[in-house]
């Protein structure tokens, strides 16, 4: 069976770069983005690299689109065996956690985590039929001086912990799905200003990261995977691992 891969997103910044260096792999491309114009063009573009493309519509904060796709792909692509949500929101990475409104917290909040959310609950029976992936990119949430967007990080968290709730759930109900996350590390995009620096990747660094693990042949279930490779902690008995009290 070809494989074929639903990209949330996709129309720019990573989630291009993974579309495209996945399609010089030989996948099928199903390109997700809100506006139509600007993922037909991205679309464009990969069509001409020879990548076998095409748009769906998906945006975060409107989940009937979320059904609709799912609709398409199930007339359409029932082949579908991956599904990458990439997209999402920063809110202001600048502003200090005082400052934000509980509004903005829920704007980012809605998209990052509820919107991905729908997402992997409307897409898993698709992906279920075909042993399929779902694949998070995300980020670690443990205080840092050098990266600490807060409304970021707050909607990243439950993201994390979700993860490993339906990795142990599709593994309880031996629901033939693998899900992980991915923290590609820095990657100077749009979402964080372009921000440069000597831990920053480029697009092309960071979407070869992201193929690499994707086509390692390991499997990631309900783990969320760093840059190295490594799996991180999230779940509670990682602090019972660290208390020296703990017996």
């Amino acid at each position: 069976m070809a494989n074929m891969a639903l990209i949330s997103g996709a129309n720019k910044g990573i989630g291009f770069e993974t579309a495209r260096q996945l399609g010089l792999l030989g996948w099928t491309i199903l390109l997700g983005a809100r506006d139509e114009t600007r993922g037909l063009e991205a679309v464009a573009k990969l069509q001409d690299e020879n990548i076998a493309a095409e748009w769906i519509k998906i945006d975060l904060n409107d989940f009937n689109t979320i059904h609709q796709a799912a609709d398409n792909v199930r007339a359409n692509h029932p082949e579908l065996n991956l599904l990458i949500n990439n997209a999402g929101i920063p809110g202001d990475m600048q502003k200090a956690p005082l400052d934000f409104t509980v509004d903005e917290l829920r704007e980012v909040t809605d998209v990052n985590f509820y919107g991905n959310f729908e997402m992997i609950k409307t897409f898993t029976p698709i992906l279920a039929e075909n042993n399929g992936r779902i694949a998070n990119l995300t980020i670690p949430t443990a205080a840092s001086a050098f990266f600490s967007p807060f409304a970021y990080k707050v909607s990243k968290a439950p993201l994390n912990m979700m993860i490993e709730a339906f990795g142990q759930s599709f593994t309880k109900q031996a629901i033939p799905v693998e899900i992980f996350g991915i923290m590609p590390g820095g990657i100077t995009t749009d979402l964080n200003g372009n921000a440069t620096g000597p831990h920053m990747k480029t697009v092309v660094e960071g979407g070869k990261l992201i193929v690499d693990l994707l086509t390692n042949g390991k499997n990631f279930q309900g783990q969320v995977i760093n840059e190295y490779g490594v799996a991180m902690a999230y779940e509670a008995n990682y602090m019972l691992q660290t208390d020296p009290d703990s017996k």
